[in-house]
Parts: C-alpha cells; structure tokens; sequence
C-alpha cells in the first residue's frame, strides 16, 4: 500500500491551476529515433522511429523559473499508449550530460482516445536532486518504432492543490473508498437474504408492495424506505415505515404522492425487522426499485425502430449537405449530445423555461433547449430514430460529483444529496416530457445513453479514482433514475450503459478504468437484486488500434468470452455474451446499438480509403445477421483537425473551399449502399483487399464461440 501511495505522489494528473507556468520548447535538432511535425493546433505530432525514441525541451524563459516550478506536465493523445517513459534533466541544453544519475522513471502512458493531462514530480522523483537551474528535460518515449503520439501544453509549473496531498491523506482517502467499496460489495453479493419483496408496482396514485413472509421466526418485520439518493448498503440510511408487522402473503398500498408533492416513484423499499431498542434495525432483503411502471407511464408511445441498421453519430445541421448527405447516405438513426450543465446554467437576462417536478419549480435555459428542439424535430421530421447521450460537464455545478477530478471530461452524475438528485431527475424527466410528447412538436428521443464510455471514467465519466463497486453503485443508481423518468413519459424507452471495445482486458489502474465485460456482469446482478428494468447497452466497437483501419488484422479480438477487445472481427462474442438467460430482459435479448465507431484514413491515399470502404462492408457482412445488434452509428461525419489527428470521418477535413469537406470515396459509396439492392455489386471489389471469396467467410457462429469459451 505504501509503495501504491508513493506512486501515487509521483505521477498525478493535472489539474487546472498552473501558477509559475513556465512553457517548454522543443529543440528539433536534438530528436533521437523520432519524426516530430507541428499540428493545425500548434500540438506535436510524434511518430517513434527506432529503439530509442527521445525528445528534448527547455524553457522558454530567458530569466529562469521558479523553485515551485517542479512538475514537469503536458496533456496527450495516444490511442494505443506507451509502455513507459523515461525523464532525464540538465542544466544545459548545448552540453545536457544526460546520465541514469539525473533521470526519473516516468510510469505508462495509458491509451488515451481523447487529450489526456499527464505529470510527474520532479522533486519527489528525484529524492530532491531536481533543482530549478534543471530546466532542460529529456523524454525518452518507450522502446518500440511506430508508436504515434501527440503533445500540447509541455511546461514546468507549481503543484496543484491535488497534488500537493501528502500520501497520509491521499491514504486515508483511499481506505474510506476501499471500505465503502467492501460495503457495497457484501451487499450486492449477499447469497442467503432471508426475504425478499417479489414486486413493487407504480399505479397513477399509489405505490403496490406484495410479497410472501417466508420465515414467520423473524418477528416485527417492517418496509424500511429509501429516497434515491440513499444507499442501502449504508446503515444509516432509510426510514423505517410506521405501520402494522407484516405476516404470511402480504400487499401494502402507500400513497404515490406525499403532502410536499414529492413523488415516491424512484424510492427503494426492503424488508427490515426492528431490534427490542427500538433505535437500530436489520435488514431481512435487499432493496428494490419499481419493478412494474406500466400502469405509471402518461402516455401511450410506440417502440420507434430504425428503418435499417446504418445510423450517424452527433448529427447536427450543416448547411448545404444536411439533406443530400442523410438521404444518400441512408440514415436511419442518430445520437445527440445533451451537456446536461448547459440546460441549468442561466444568465442574468437568460431567457427561461419552468418545469414542475417533485413540487419543486425549475429553470432551464430556453436558447440551450430550443437548439436542441430544432436539432431533434429536424432528425424526427426525416425519420431518424434518436438517441441522446446524457453528459454532466465540469462546470454543471451541482451535478458534478463531488469526487470529480478534473483529468475528466465529463463528471459522473451527483447523486449524493437529495438536492442533487433532485436536480439531476428533474432535468432528465424535462427531456423526456419535451421530447415524447404525442404531436412530435419537438421531436422524440427513443434511447436514453446514460453518458459517454463509462468503462473509462476517469476520461470520460470521472468520478476520482473509485474502486469499481462503488463507481458501478453509483453508475447503475443513474441509469435507474433515467429510467424511472424516462418511462414516466415514454413506455417503451430504453437506458443504455456506454461501453469502449476494451471488453475483458486489465486496466492499468484499477481506479481509473474498468472491463466493460465486469460492468455488463454488474448490471446482471443489480438486476437480480434489486430488480429487473430494460438497460441496453451502447457499444464503440473500434478497431483494435484506431489508427489502424483494417478490423479484420486485429490480432486481441478472438472469439472467446474473455477476449481482451471486441472490435467488428469479433462482434459476434458480444451477441453471443448477452445471449445468456442471466442477462434476458423477460426471455428475450437486451437492444445493442453500436453507437459510435469508425475508420481512420491516415492520410487520403487510394489505399487508405479503400481501407476504409473494406471495412464498411466488412462491418455490415459482420453485424446484419445479429438481430440484437439494432444500429450502427458511424463516427463521424466530417473529419475533426481537433481530434488528436484522426481522420474518421465520411467527408474530408474541412477547408476554405469545402467548408464540409469532400466524400470520402468509395466508402461514401459504399455506406450508401448498404441494405439497398445495390450493396452486393458495390462491396463485391473489397472482398480482395481483406482476402475472402464470400462474405460468409467472415461470419462467426455462436456455437463456435461457446465452444471456445475458456
């Protein structure tokens, strides 16, 4: 635990905050085993090119920098990683006199699919040696050519707050986490429950709790309470009901709605029996949230599917392609991002809407929602089914929670308050009352994607470093909550958990990042304990390096349920994994949407677009015998220059003369093709460039894939 901790002292991840920043310059003619090009961003675009691939950097200030200044930190993107790093610093950049005397070792670079801060102290790595005439710095990148690489924002500056955390308190921290996680965990998989509530149901005006007293020893069995944000893992949480004992077959009818108008619809109800103190209780079942809706939802909305499989993700206007791209494309389905913070942030002369929920008033941002309006009635109106990808940013202020680092892009949902929770459902109940009304007056959301590649949260849903019982109880409470609200309006919704093609592979830190295959089996047990709901699961079946766009090569996709990735040349492990009863929704499979993926061009070469196109068709011939696969959303539309250098998309980089782009061709094509009579004339040439005579030669039976399970 001690060395964990010292490592944990040694290489922090930045914050904001950067007093005494002093910015590096990299000297370009002292680049060892390294290509090193600047960017349209001004980053540093690096491709190793032998065993020893090294960098050099100093200070761009002419007067020195302060004693403060010794965290050397940079932000990166690098979606295949680095093994490690080596730092060495001098005093003089003519004459550095590298040595193993003046260095530091610099730990991994984990995979970043987005811009990653990075740092490490200089100080404390060195046991003090460092000093601030050091100002020179070395960075030896791994020991491989070919890895690719880029750098922005490398300076030396004062530690954050965060970072200035001794390791007593980082440790004391961390055992608090540890305890809870241990909580979470004995509860969760708790095998002799002596009871249990077989069914809570949501009527218009009351709460139905039924079930059977299967042991008449325990004495003065009661229903314990408990609001959203409280926990029953945690003994001090819940309300004990005042009522009669309940005995043999039971029904209990409460009141839907309280004298406050708060609504009980999201609470959590067990069986505990009261100890002769009166004072403390014990619990006799795990907790259950509604387990029947039907008769609570408002409206009566049909289960809206896609005409086809291909979809497009974040779809917004663009103006002079929006129609003739869609319609030629053949899009039937889409995701939207809403950034749940923008929808509270008002300001002073904001104009406003009001909403009504728990017998709170709300406020939203009118010129945020009507954007969204616009955008979702435009994707209705062409008969695109939809799906909104729910994000709390760093500065939507109660909702982030209150771990949140800010490495993060995204916070996990705070819902450790009622205040929070009460935010948080009130925003989500917004959405879903906006966008399911009947007349479609601002369109309709079908899926409800419940943030953005949970599995790597500290990127994208960061919550701190969390062990992953507790970041799974908090997730599943999200999706629950989302819902809850969700099919108040809308009965057929569905909440989907965001997932990277990572599936069963060993993160690099445990508290940062976790196996989308453990968190699928999460979601299978609270679904047992504490209630069965219609969760699906959004999937970004990448290839197994992004930068490397021929699937079918990749060489960590196999076809067993331990595969370290599952990308499209095994997409079948995944149908054939939630094919398993533990994981039915009512006898039948859970909805997959592959909600976001795509194919790097590396450059616009022949060889890189047909690359590309091959593995469209490859993906299609892959996935179209799936029926639980509903969707593909193709990432992106238009290649991004602020997107670490992939170029993904179906058009081009935009320019002066194509403010869009240009198509990429022949995958443009052969996207537009696809599910149309035209599709087996048009994919026929790419069976070459992967090697197959047929498309079924790349098909993978479900047999096979349980026969080759372990």
């Amino acid at each position: 635990m001690k060395k964990l901790f010292y490592l944990i002292s040694l290489l922090l991840l930045a914050s904001h905050g950067l007093n005494a920043a002093s910015p590096l310059r990299i000297d370009f003619s002292k680049n060892v085993d390294v290509t090193v090009e600047r960017t349209a961003d001004n980053a540093l675009q690096i491709t190793t090119t032998g065993n020893d691939p090294q960098i050099v950097l100093s200070s761009t200030r002419s007067t020195g920098i302060s004693e403060d200044s010794h965290i050397l930190a940079f932000e990166y993107f690098c979606p295949d990683g680095v093994d490690f790093l080596e730092v060495f610093y001098s005093k003089s950049l003519k004459k550095p006199n590298w040595s193993q005397s003046r260095q530091l070792e610099g730990g991994a670079l984990p995979k970043a699919e987005a811009w990653q801060p990075y740092s490490i102290n200089l100080k404390t790595g060195t046991k003090g040696k460092w000093t601030a005439k050091d100002d020179v710095i070395r960075i030896d990148i791994g020991r491989r050519p070919g890895t690719q690489i880029q750098m922005r924002n490398l300076q030396l500056r004062a530690p954050t707050q965060e970072e200035q955390m001794n390791a007593a308190e980082a440790e004391a921290i961390q055992a608090r986490k540890l305890a809870t996680a241990k909580s979470i965990e004995a509860y969760l998989h708790k095998e002799n429950w002596p009871e249990r509530i077989a069914n809570v149901s949501v009527q218009s005006q009351q709460i139905v709790l039924s079930g059977t007293i299967q042991n008449s020893s325990h004495r003065s069995i009661h229903l314990i309470e408990y609001l959203p944000h409280e926990d029953p893992w945690n003994s001090t949480h819940g309300t004990l009901l005042n009522m009669e004992p309940l005995t043999g077959k039971y029904e209990v009818h409460l009141p839907r709605f309280q004298a406050d108008g708060r609504d009980r619809i999201a609470n959590r109800y067990a069986l505990a029996q009261a100890q002769p103190n009166g004072e403390t209780t014990t619990l006799l079942s795990p907790a259950v949230w509604a387990t029947d809706l039907s008769a609570a939802a408002e409206r009566d909305i049909p289960r809206l599917r896609p005409a086809n499989k291909k979809g497009l993700g974040g779809i917004t206007y663009k103006e002079g392609i929006y129609h003739d791209d869609l319609g030629d494309l053949g899009i039937t389905a889409s995701t939207v991002n809403i950034e749940l913070g923008n929808l509270i942030n008002l300001g002073p002369n904001a104009e406003i809407i009001e909403y009504t929920h728990q017998g709170k008033l709300w406020k939203f941002n009118a010129a945020a929602v009507h954007q969204h309006d616009k955008n979702i009635r435009q994707l209705t109106d062409m008969g695109i089914v939809t799906s909104a990808i729910l994000l709390v940013g760093k500065h939507a202020g109660l909702l982030v929670h209150p771990d949140y680092q800010s490495a993060g892009i995204y916070s996990m949902a705070n819902l450790t308050t009622e205040a929070s929770s009460d935010l948080y459902r009130a925003i989500v109940s917004f959405l879903a009352e906006r966008y399911s009304r009947p007349d479609k007056k601002h369109g309709w959301i079908t899926h409800w994607i419940v943030f953005n590649e949970v599995d790597y949260g500290w990127i994208w849903t960061n919550m701190g470093e969390t062990p992953m019982a507790t970041y799974m109880d908090t997730y599943e409470k999200a999706m629950r909550l989302t819902y809850i609200e969700a099919r108040r309006f809308n009965p057929t919704a569905e909440v989907f958990i965001s997932l990277t093609h990572h599936w069963n592979y060993s993160p690099a830190d445990k508290f940062k990042a976790y196996p989308p295959r453990a968190l699928l089996d999460r979601l299978a047990d609270y679904s047992t304990v504490s209630g069965d709901y219609q969760w699906a699961i959004a999937y970004h079946p990448y290839p197994q390096s992004l930068l490397k766009p021929r699937t079918w090569e990749d060489t960590k996709a196999t076809n067993h349920f331990d595969s370290p990735m599952i990308t499209p040349k095994n997409i079948e492990v995944l149908d054939a994994y939630l094919s398993q009863d533990r994981f039915l929704y009512k006898k039948n499979k859970r909805t997959i949407v592959l909600s976001e993926q795509g194919y790097h061009t590396p450059d616009y070469s022949q060889k890189s677009m047909k690359d590309k196109a091959a593995a469209i068709a490859y993906t299609w011939a892959k996935i179209m015998p799936l029926d639980s696969i509903e969707s593909f959303h193709y990432h992106r539309w238009v290649d991004h220059p602020m997107e670490g250098g992939l170029k993904v998309g179906l058009r081009t980089l935009p320019s002066k003369e194509h403010p869009f782009g240009i198509r990429k061709e022949p995958a443009f094509s052969v996207y537009s093709a696809l599910e149309t009579p035209a599709e087996a004339s048009t994919t026929a040439p790419f069976k070459s460039v992967i090697g197959i005579d047929d498309w079924t030669e790349v098909q993978v039976s479900k047999d096979t894939i349980k026969a080759n399970q372990y």
